[in-house]
């Protein structure tokens, strides 16, 4: 039996006429949109990045290509290390918070369960869904981000005069003349090699695998106690190694070049930081449209 003082404690469900209106009108059509931008800017050629210019015979853009199918990182593993294992990790933990909050007598969990549209959402479903949902957006961010940059600069990836085979004579004017080329002059037949070889700044394996890695870490030194010495510096290490192997691969197959792969990690690490720090108090009530739609409603 529960005492009349320990039944004063438990929080009674709030009502929200916001949470679900919310969920279906904010938040759905912000990620819908970012992914469908993300279709039409990574798997079309409606946007083409900008022509840059390069020097005649530069060795620094002469390195061998290595087939999208051999890298050490493809695209699969690295959405998997970017997206489902810290989604992953946060239902674990999420799950053990919430266990053990039940399991305290008299103490109700850090945030009370909340009725909406005739349906009763407890803290664990609302802190999942929140912070995975964060995390979803925040990868659709980055990515966004790093197209965007990438088709504005134009910069040429270490392999590109390999893929482009340029023909010189097509300028009408020796190298020696005229070192600099701006024209294009590519005779290459894998169009979509020579595409991707004009989007390398900034790596998006660095963006992608940074912006995981900080923000699972930053969710961890969030939730897990300081008293468990070993637990969260492994955790935190083990993800930040991983993004590290993700960039520096980049660099020792020639897809991109130092410079890129260290701006990715900064730009990955800073969208991070910044969408963790808008909720950084765990204690408070806030979702994941606080983040993306600047607090429209309050739960």
């Amino acid at each position: 039996m529960i005492s009349t003082k320990e039944k004063s404690k438990v929080r009674p469900p709030k009502d929200s006429m916001t949470l679900l209106p919310c969920f279906y009108f904010v938040e759905l059509p912000i990620v819908a949109s970012s992914i469908v931008s993300l279709y039409f800017l990574e798997l079309t050629d409606i946007f083409r990045p900008a022509q840059g210019g390069f020097q005649c015979h530069d060795r620094s853009l002469s390195m061998p290509y290595v087939e999208t199918n051999e890298e050490l990182i493809p695209l699969l593993m690295l959405l998997s290390l970017a997206f489902a294992a810290p989604a992953a990790s946060i239902m674990v933990g999420e799950g053990v918070l919430y266990c053990i909050q039940s399991k305290l007598k008299g103490q109700g969990s850090s945030e009370g369960s909340i009725n909406a549209g005739g349906c009763n959402f407890n803290s664990f479903l609302r802190r999942t869904v929140r912070f995975v949902g964060v995390h979803v957006f925040g990868l659709c961010a980055t990515a966004l981000v790093t197209d965007v940059i990438q088709l504005a600069t134009g910069y040429h990836a270490p392999f590109f005069l390999t893929v482009c085979k340029p023909n010189y004579t097509r300028l009408g004017t020796s190298c020696a003349t005229n070192p600099y080329i701006t024209q294009d002059i590519c005779t290459g037949n894998d169009l979509h090699a020579i595409l991707s070889a004009r989007k390398t700044f900034p790596s998006q394996h660095a963006t992608l695998s940074a912006f995981a890695a900080v923000y699972v870490s930053m969710y961890f030194n969030s939730i897990i106690s300081d008293s468990t010495k070993l637990l969260k510096p492994l955790l935190v290490f083990s993800f930040s190694i991983a993004a590290g192997v993700c960039g520096l691969t980049q660099i020792t197959q020639y897809r991109s070049h130092p410079v890129d792969v260290y701006a990715g990690f900064l730009i990955g690490a800073g969208i991070a930081a910044y969408l963790k720090g808008k909720y950084k108090n765990s204690s408070q009530t806030l979702s994941f449209y606080s983040v993306v739609a600047a607090h429209l409603a309050v739960l």
